[in-house]
This record gives structure tokens, C-alpha cells and sequence, in this order.
């Protein structure tokens, strides 16, 4: 199959070295950067681990698999065997307009000899669902409860007002799993789902939220207080303000959530799609695009980072902008001459030790062939926003200016990064493949000492025929990482030719 890509043009002028950074900052104290001192490149992976796996295929080959990125986790690790251990993920499948696997939800599970080098002992495949939706919104998030089953969810992209889920029948087994549950309890069109189990819900005896996006095409909650097996609708987490009356892109805070496991879940989001501008009054066109917030819920309130209450009740029918959160990196923001517009969000992760941290991209002055990362960190007073690296052009649709590679934290390791770009993470120079002769997405490995000042960077792919795109760190253990990601050609976000391919690192 060949499906043809839109790859940008490298911009010659786009921002080659971060000397400066001031960030307009408020609502808690942050730490900035007024010199960012040169990060490296490391010549081969070897340099920067320990050991490392060969490359595996984790998809069927004759079943092209994507997912989207706003429903976790994608993948979740299961070490109740640490020396066998489950990883889990899942995609939506493409197929022609004739054919049988168009749309099918797959689950992807696999079980790992880690003495081997090439680590997949065991790999199988469990169709969640039959031709569902072509369209990768409705890839499925995991979740291992704490009675050791699995539980998946999955919905379509708004198209109806299901959540689907599937529970598997035994402990730490993944090839039983019972019938589906489909909930109406959204109420509404459906997109995206994050499963997070807190101890501390439901008065101490546990309870799942669920992040999703409903009411109002905004983020909106559900939860289960029997561990997934009935769902009920919470309310709306997020009132983003439409851009202006009757724009069709408009009132979409785009929000990631991560939980702390007992009884908070943490939030980014922005004001709206990157693609929207605003007048500051939202009455009609104008120079505001998206700044990138962070909030946090906890007993059915939402806080600032600081503490701080902006809403009492997220039951009733009232919610608050993303205004009304602690800004971490405000829209237009200057960087070296540079003006950052159109922020999105790429991760959010929870550290061992409870705080939230993760990656966000800008466009450097708003030019969508020249694309950010930034790594943003809570240290338990206050956030540290550094640029990282370079993220390269936009891939995919031509309406889509900020798809970019993606980037993941790793929440066992947090100086630990693994990024998607078509450029150089360091210099921004196109990296130009080999073999394709074209620009092409590459993985790289990212590893700071400095809460994200200055990196240390390795290519995990090189001369690449086709993009790598999307990867994800599960939360492992310290000192390993496991990296996924999707390799091939992605035109659109229901047309696709790609597979999914991994990785385990041992750190130095």
C-alpha cells in the first residue's frame, strides 16, 4: 500500500539556538532559564544506555495499526512477573473501503524475556471490536486494577454516545476477556477515554475517573465505583469559551490528564485547537492563539497548581475556562526574536514522587514548518518550562499544521524523554533520509540531569524510509524504558500505513 504524506518545506530562517527564554509567567513561582547552555548529540544509543533490545515489530504486518494521543494509557505494563513481563497496547486498523479489518479495534498484548536480545517471547493479537470506526480517536487506553485485571476502554470519534469497555476475566492473564460493556453514561457524543483508578476515590473504598471529551465538544468526566463495570456521568471538567458564535472549530479545550494514584488527577490543556485565533473577547477573529495550562482535581474540586480552588463543585453544570488554571507557557511568548504560538500538548506523566510533568510544542512564529518541544516539571514549589528540542515540520493532513512526531516522558524515569522530530533536536537542520531521499520523523532519546536545561540526545532511528512517528512510554521501573511507536506513512487521521514497532533501554 502507498499513501502519500504532506512533508513541509524546511523554513532556511527557523530558530536554530535557544539563547534566551522569558516566559510570562503567573499564579505560582517558576523557575526560567535566561542562557540555556548547548545540549549534545551522542553518536550511537550505546552512549547513552546501558544495553539495549533490538527493534521489534509488536503489530500484524498485514493489518496496518495508528492511534491518536488524548486517551491514556495507550500502553500499560503489567511487572506482576518481573522477569516476564505483559505490555499491553491497542489501534484502530485500516482497511479499504472493501475491506473486513476497516475500522477493527486490535489489542495488542506481548511477553517479554528480558536476558534476550530480541525480547518478545510471546505476541498476540485480540480484536476488540469489528470494523467500528475508521478513524484512529477511537484507539482504546488501558488500565490494570487493583485486583490485577485488565480493563480497556474505547468509544468513536463523538460519531455516538458509548464508552465500550472489556475486563478480562483472570488476574495478569490477557487472553480472556468477557463480553463488552457499552455505558451511555456520557449522555453525549463521545471522543477519547483515560481510565484512572485513585485509591483514595469514592470515600476510600477506590473509584475510576474518566477524562473524556462530551458536553459541549469539552472535557467532561465520568467515573465507576465498581471498577469499570458500571459507569456514571460526573460532569464537565472544562468550559472552553467559543472562539466566536457559529466557528466550526471553536470551544475545544484540548486536555491530558495523569493521576497520582490515591486522589488527585492532574490536567494540561490548552484554550482551544491550535488552529483557532481569537479577538481577547472571543467575539471574533483575532491575534489570541493557545497558551498551555495546568490544573488538578481532587475530592471533586479543581485546583490550581498551588492549591488554589477555581471550582468548588465539578458536579454541577457550571465549569471554568482553561483561563482560569495556572498558565505554564503563555501564547506568543519570545524566545530568542522567536514569538511561540499555537501551543498543544504532547504528555503528562506523574513522577515517582507525585508531581506532574511532561512535553508541550509551539510553533516558532507561527510558522508550522518549525515546530518546539518544551519539557515542563512541578518540583513541589514550582514549575521549571525549558525548551528541549527541535520538533521539525508538520506531517499529515495539510489542515493540520501542528501534527507533529510527538513527544513521551517516562513516568518511572522522568529525565527521560523520547521524542518524534524531522530535524535535528539540537540545531533544527532537516534530517534528510538516506534511503528516501525525503525528510523524514526520527526517534530520539532524551536524558537530562538539570530538570530539562540541557539534554543529552541519541538516535533510536536513522535514514529512515518512511516516518516514525507517536511514540509512548509506559510507566516500568527505574533505570528501563520501553518505547513504542508508529512507523510508516500517515496521510490523515483515517487513512494510514503504518505499524507498530518498540524498544527496551537500559539505562546508564
Amino acid at each position: 500500500m502507498k499513501l502519500k504524506t504532506h512533508k513541509g518545506v524546511y523554513n532556511k530562517n527557523s530558530l536554530r539556538w535557544v539563547l534566551g527564554i522569558s516566559l510570562l509567567l503567573y499564579n505560582c513561582a517558576t523557575t526560567t532559564n535566561k542562557t540555556i547552555p548547548q545540549s549534545q548529540i551522542l553518536e550511537d544509543l550505546s552512549q547513552i544506555s546501558k544495553d539495549h533490545s533490538a527493534i521489534f515489530q509488536l503489530s500484524d504486518s498485514d493489518r496496518p495499526g495508528s492511534w491518536c494521543w488524548f486517551q491514556d494509557q495507550r500502553v500499560i505494563m503489567d511487572i506482576d512477573d518481573p522477569d516476564t513481563p505483559i505490555l499491553m497496547t491497542g489501534v484502530v486498523t485500516y482497511g479499504d473501503s472493501l475491506s473486513d479489518k476497516r475500522g477493527d479495534i486490535d489489542l495488542y498484548w506481548a511477553r517479554f524475556d528480558l536476558n534476550k536480545k530480541n525480547p518478545l517471547l510471546q505476541r498476540e493479537r485480540i480484536e476488540l471490536d469489528d470494523q467500528l470506526q475508521m478513524d484512529d480517536h477511537a484507539s482504546p487506553s488501558f488500565l490494570i486494577r487493583p485486583d490485577g485485571r485488565y480493563l480497556v476502554n474505547w468509544s468513536k470519534h463523538g460519531n455516538d454516545k458509548f464508552i465500550r469497555t472489556k475486563i478480562s476475566k483472570n488476574p495478569h492473564d490477557p487472553t480472556i476477556w468477557n463480553e463488552t460493556i457499552l455505558s451511555d453514561a456520557p449522555q453525549a457524543g463521545i471522543t477519547y477515554t483515560n481510565p484512572i483508578y485513585l485509591s483514595e476515590g469514592n470515600n476510600g473504598n477506590g473509584q475510576i475517573f474518566n477524562g473524556i471529551r462530551s458536553q459541549g465538544f469539552d472535557s467532561n468526566f465520568i467515573y465507576s465505583n465498581d471498577l469499570g463495570e458500571h459507569w456514571i456521568y460526573g460532569g464537565q471538567t472544562l468550559n472552553a469559551k467559543d472562539a466566536w458564535p457559529d466557528h466550526p472549530d471553536g470551544g475545544r479545550a484540548y486536555v491530558k490528564y495523569a493521576g497520582d494514584g490515591k486522589s488527585k488527577v492532574h490536567l494540561f490543556a490548552t484554550d482551544d485547537h491550535p488552529r483557532v485565533n481569537f479577538s481577547k473577547d472571543r467575539s471574533k477573529p483575532g491575534p489570541y492563539l493557545n497558551s498551555i495550562y495546568h490544573a488538578y482535581i481532587e475530592n471533586g474540586k479543581l485546583h490550581k497548581t498551588d492549591g488554589t480552588i477555581i471550582d468548588e463543585n465539578l458536579y454541577d453544570e457550571n465549569a471554568i475556562p482553561p483561563t482560569e488554571m495556572t498558565l505554564l507557557l503563555k501564547d506568543s511568548t519570545v524566545i530568542d526574536s522567536m514569538a511561540m504560538r499555537r501551543g498543544w500538548v504532547n504528555d503528562i506523566k506523574i513522577t515517582p514522587d507525585h508531581q506532574p510533568f511532561g512535553v508541550i510544542q509551539f510553533r516558532a512564529n507561527d510558522n508550522q514548518e518549525d515546530h518546539c518541544y518544551f519539557y515542563v516539571r512541578y518540583d513541589g514549589k514550582k514549575w521549571h518550562v525549558n525548551f528541549m528540542a527541535y520538533a521539525g515540520d508538520n506531517f499529515g493532513p495539510t489542515n493540520e499544521g501542528d501534527y507533529t512526531g510527538l513527544a513521551s516522558v517516562d513516568p518511572s524515569n522522568p529525565d527521560v524523554v523520547f521524542i518524534s522530530t524531522s530535524t535535528n533536536p539540537i540545531t533544527g537542520t532537516p534530517l534528510i533520509s538516506s534511503v528516501s531521499g525525503k525528510q523524514q520523523q526520527e526517534i530520539y532519546m532524551g536524558r537530562t540531569r538539570d530538570f530539562g536545561k540541557t539534554w543529552t540526545w541519541a538516535a533510536l532511528t536513522a535514514n529512515s524510509e518512511s516516518d516514525n512517528l507517536r511514540p509512548i512510554v509506559p510507566e516500568w521501573i527505574k533505570g528501563k524504558s520501553l518505547v513504542l511507536w508508529m512507523k510508516g506513512n500517515y496521510p490523515k487521521f483515517y487513512v494510514y500505513d503504518t505499524k507498530i514497532l518498540g524498544q527496551i533501554i537500559n539505562h546508564n
